[in-house]
């Protein structure tokens, strides 16, 4: 735990509300630099924008990362913030990853973005995680379908036409449902196993995983895993599921007839269709 500065979060938060002056002002003082913790932020801040600490607390982040995980211990860090490199700490694996394989993703390496420029409409050329999932100093989840498809549209018209933003997020929903069918398939595949579907549960979980790798790669616009890891990888699973139940079914009959307990003539998958 950091060691107490100025005499509590309170002091602290009253001394920089006296230094921070109003926007604009001539011979305004500067802003302490800090380092000031999560308390002392939350007390400065809850007074200088409420709105903002409000859509922090209802978003995602409120219960997993504080300001500081996010902008660091001082002001004037507002930068590192906004670098890719601030989210893929946490968001790590195929999040990460199917973003810096995206166009999006390879155009913000190559294009060596000013990231001194706020998350607004026309400062980018292409978007990094936080200028669409923090778009405008949200510090919310811009992306998050539950905001509606107007938020998103807003964030993805700055670079696109309104048309094009349309097609692609519907071109998206479309890939996500046709996963989601073979995922269903997928676990009616496994419900026919002798001892159920339990017996199957690695290629179950690796079926969801690469649902979740169709999603990731519509919302990040990432070829490699809309397909190579995504479709493609389903269709894998779905032919590995119906072999396991296949062999699980005839060795049962094979069983069986070993005790008599079945005709030699009787198909394997009698009563069960077994085609692909």
């Amino acid at each position: 735990m950091r060691a107490t500065r100025l005499g509590g979060v309170f002091l602290g938060a009253v001394l920089l509300a006296q230094m921070v002056p109003a926007q604009g002002g001539e011979g305004a003082a500067t802003v302490a630099e800090g380092p000031f913790t999560q308390g002392e932020c939350l007390e400065c801040h809850g007074v200088r924008d409420p709105a903002l600490v409000a859509r922090w607390r209802a978003g995602p982040h409120a219960a997993k990362a504080d300001c500081v995980a996010c902008h660091g211990e001082r002001h004037g860090a507002l930068p590192i913030a906004r670098k890719d490199t601030a989210c893929t700490g946490c968001h790590a694996g195929t999040v990460a990853h199917s973003y810096a394989t995206s166009k999006h993703g390879v155009l913000v390496r190559i294009g060596r973005p000013d990231w001194t420029q706020p998350l607004s409409r026309g400062n980018y050329r292409a978007p990094g995680c936080a200028y669409c999932h923090q778009h405008e100093a949200d510090h919310g989840d811009t992306m998050d379908p539950r905001r509606g498809p107007a938020v998103r549209d807003w964030a993805c018209s700055a670079c696109h036409a309104p048309r094009y933003v349309r097609e692609q997020l519907a071109a998206g929903e479309r890939l996500a449902d046709i996963a989601r069918l073979k995922l269903a398939e997928a676990q009616g595949v496994a419900a026919r196993h002798p001892d159920g579907a339990a017996g199957l549960a690695d290629l179950l979980e690796a079926a969801e995983r690469h649902v979740r790798n169709v999603r990731l790669g519509a919302g990040h616009q990432s070829p490699d895993y809309q397909w190579w890891h995504g479709q493609p990888a389903l269709d894998g699973d779905l032919i590995r599921l119906r072999g396991a139940v296949a062999q699980a079914l005839r060795e049962g009959v094979a069983a069986k007839q070993s005790t008599g307990e079945t005709g030699p003539n009787q198909s394997p998958a009698a009563g069960t269709h077994q085609g692909p």
